[in-house]
């Protein structure tokens, strides 16, 4: 479950957009995917440029615009020179929907940017100079690098429904183990399709004999489901991605029967910041490490 780059740049600024996504995909090729804005996967057909970014900016969990020298432009009776107007506004929507952490500019000196970015560090290259984009880029790869186990918070909150199934389930069952002095294993299962996860659950349960007990043994909540030839050995399925299909319905409702590509794109970017969470949460819990995997089914 690679975490989605989006590359912008103009079409004179390609060359430099390539180069960028050949070296990120070089260093980072283990957790980041790229997509460059020419790839043809950005556009779609009957689709405005506008709609496509909007679009982009959601489900993209990174940001990167190449601002290349490509206008001349009369700035205050002086004669600058400036990139594309259309990548600093595509900059701006990826900073507004992924945040500083998240959104970034690699720029060609001599390129003067809006005055908003006046004492902001920002990385620049020479494309006369051998291996000064090399440099810029790197910077811009220690700054993903910095954020690898952290997620974003979006507008569908997957990160705190994440918190809430680990703080009052994973962790609960894990401390109670350990409090028993009991190894144990527990296996959680992503579903693709959260349209249904009742019939998800039934069905794993069928091909995967088990009975539910309640964590504190008294027949409350929390269930966890319990494999019948292995006392301590468990699995579940987070029911509660069944608030996010509501969410995304309520956010993207439907106008046609069949797969909306917009809402799928945006609940599978969803289920990977639900999936990032709880790993890092995991990591995080002595009681959990090394017991607790996560996985999608």
């Amino acid at each position: 479950m690679k975490r989605k780059l989006f590359i912008g740049s103009s079409k004179e600024g390609l060359t430099h957009a390539q180069k960028l996504k050949e070296i990120i995909e070089s260093e980072l090729h283990e957790w980041i995917d790229c997509t460059i804005w020419s790839d043809g996967e950005i556009f779609g057909l009957n689709n405005s440029t506008l709609h496509s970014l909007v679009q982009a900016s959601r489900k993209f969990d990174y940001g990167i615009l190449v601002a290349s020298k490509d206008d001349i432009t009369k700035y205050r009776k002086t004669t600058v020179i400036t990139p594309r107007d259309n990548v600093m506004f595509e900059m701006g929507m990826f900073l507004g929907s992924l945040g500083l952490t998240r959104a970034f500019m690699l720029v060609e000196e001599d390129c003067k940017l809006p005055t908003d970015y006046n004492g902001i560090t920002v990385p620049y290259f020479n494309s006369m100079v051998e291996g000064s984009i090399d440099i810029a880029i790197n910077q811009i790869i220690q700054a993903i690098r910095s954020s690898r186990n952290s997620f974003n918070i979006k507008p569908v909150p997957s990160a705190a429904l994440a918190l809430g199934y680990f703080e009052s389930f994973i962790q609960k069952l894990a401390k109670k183990r350990l409090n028993e002095d009991i190894p144990f294993s527990l296996e959680i299962l992503l579903p693709v399709n959260i349209s249904d996860i009742d019939t998800t659950v039934k069905l794993h349960k069928r091909n995967n004999p088990s009975i539910e007990i309640s964590i504190d043994e008294n027949g409350s909540r929390p269930i966890v489901h319990q494999h019948t030839n292995s006392e301590h050995n468990y699995w579940d399925i987070p029911t509660n991605l069944q608030t996010l299909n509501s969410l995304m319905n309520l956010i993207i409702p439907s106008s046609e029967i069949g797969v909306n590509p917009e809402k799928q794109d945006w609940i599978e970017q969803e289920i990977r910041n639900f999936k990032g969470t709880l790993e890092v949460l995991i990591n995080q819990c002595e009681a959990c490490k090394g017991f607790v995997t996560v996985s999608k089914l």
